[in-house]
């Protein structure tokens, strides 16, 4: 076996939106930390790159934050988020493996060693695993071992050159340090007493004696990393649907404050979607206010799909005609029904996603205007012309009716005819071709007719569709054929 580890060192600082204070600029150099809570104060649980450079570390007060830095940016810790988030990263990775787990310390762990020929390599692999995360601005760093520690532990630490054999992971483990094992506190201080600084050492030392003062569960940790115990782990199944929440330190009091949460959402559901070749033609949005039941907005997207950038025209139409009932303290993004998506062409552009495109369309305006605004036309089973159609939703199935050839283009009312050299004129003279469809029908009702239909041409090779009346032997026009 091969596991491949992802460690994703922000990701407390990395669950949370960004937040908008007016320039992009002003937003690029504002610090950001996430703290938790302390004795009586709080104290910082981790640091930005920018915050960092101030001087400003893990386990240092808040208070003591701000002495070296007036404007930051601070989150409380919310695990629960994290977990979400790990398990939306465990959905997209399963485009990549079957076996996905979600390990210690936010790591995920995928057994790589069935599908590297399909992935034309170890090397190939990691940069899609790389460059699909970056693309979602998560900081990560790889670990490749034989075992689900040993990638665990290097990833931790950075080190990102693979140890594809099992008896090399002695060596591959020997210089990380002590703070990488899932031991209490009391047992790594009793290390540091022993003059352990890196696992070297540690991994020399005789296992009894190990047992008998720190308790089995270290040697047992160690000989699973080294690959000389059972490791067995639980691999991650993805729910059957999908749903995430943002509580807002603010309330969002605007539709551009909407529209950034949105956003953020949206590229979560794309996220646990595109790993499992799913998509969602339909999701809703609930907002939780201070004093007033929960609203609830649906967005529908025309067909199923996965990109983010679709779902946020569509949704930015829907905002048009949208108006929030009162702040919104936490946002929640609710997909119920997933489709199968694999094998359908997602692109934005070229003929191959045509009718992708052309669905998006209709999705969008629908937002915008109103679904009563935008209909499509079903077939009715009548052979009267004016009343074999009526009014339908766009993609509602319509059978073809068994009647004669019909114009793309039929006229509100005909158009009476007037006749030169004993033949109908409209701007050209017109020859009937073919034989003439006879109609007539609703002799039980006020719309009765006997009508001789005709496709006729004229010299410039335009046809129509012209009709004489039985009765007056009147021609009229009622449709254009294109």
């Amino acid at each position: 076996m091969l596991w491949l580890a992802i460690h994703l060192p922000q990701l407390p600082l990395e669950v949370f939106p960004p937040r908008h204070h007016g320039s992009p600029a002003e937003d690029s150099v504002r610090p950001r930390l996430v703290v938790v809570a302390h004795g009586s104060g709080e104290q910082v649980m981790l640091a930005d790159t920018l915050a960092a450079s101030l001087g400003i570390k893990p386990g240092m007060k808040l208070s003591a934050a701000f002495a070296l830095a007036n404007e930051l940016d601070i989150y409380v810790r919310r695990p629960e988020a994290e977990t979400q988030k790990l398990a939306t990263l465990a959905a997209w990775a399963l485009q990549f493996t079957p076996t996905v787990v979600i390990g210690d310390g936010h790591t995920l762990l995928l057994e790589i060693g069935g599908c590297l020929l399909y992935f034309g390599g170890l090397p190939r692999l990691r940069e899609l695993v790389c460059t699909g995360l970056a693309e979602f601005g998560l900081s990560i760093s790889i670990g490749v071992a034989p075992t689900p520690l040993a990638a665990t532990w290097r990833a931790m630490c950075g080190r990102s050159k693979a140890v594809l054999k099992v008896e090399d992971i002695g060596w591959a483990l020997a210089e990380l340090p002590l703070a990488v094992l899932p031991v209490p506190e009391k047992t790594q201080e009793g290390l540091g007493q022993l003059g352990l600084r890196e696992l070297r050492g540690l991994i020399d030392l005789p296992r009894a004696g190990l047992g008998r003062r720190f308790g089995k569960e270290l040697p047992l940790l160690l000989d699973r990393a080294l690959g000389a115990a059972a490791d067995p782990r639980d691999p991650f199944v993805p729910p059957d649907r999908f749903e995430r929440s943002v509580d807002l330190d603010y309330p969002v009091e605007t539709l551009d404050g909407f529209s950034m949460v949105g956003q953020w959402l949206f590229d979560e559901l794309a996220l646990f979607l595109s790993g499992r070749g799913l998509g969602v033609q339909e999701v809703t949005l609930r907002l939780k206010h201070e004093d007033i039941p929960a609203s609830m907005l649906t967005v529908r997207f025309g067909v199923p799909g996965r990109r983010a950038a679709e779902f946020m025209s569509v949704l930015k139409e829907r905002l048009e005609r949208y108006e929030l009932a009162a702040p919104a303290f936490t946002i929640t993004l609710m997909a119920e029904q997933l489709h199968q998506l694999d094998g359908m062409p997602l692109g934005l552009f070229g003929h191959e996603a045509g009718d992708a495109n052309f669905q998006l369309l209709l999705a969008r305006l629908s937002a915008r205007l109103g679904e009563a605004a935008v209909q499509a036309v079903a077939t009715v089973d009548e052979h009267r012309p004016e009343l074999a159609w009526r009014p339908a939703r766009p993609g509602e199935p319509s059978a073809a009716l068994p009647v004669g050839e019909r114009p793309g283009w039929l006229l509100a009312e005909p158009q009476r005819l007037s006749l030169r050299n004993e033949r109908p004129w409209y701007g050209e003279l017109l020859s009937c071709t073919g034989r003439a469809e006879r109609i007539e029908s609703g002799w039980w009702d006020e719309h009765a007719m006997a009508r001789d239909y005709y496709v006729a041409i004229g010299p410039s090779g335009r046809r129509y569709w012209v009709w004489q009346d039985r009765s007056t032997h009147e021609w009229w026009l009622h449709g254009f054929f294109g």
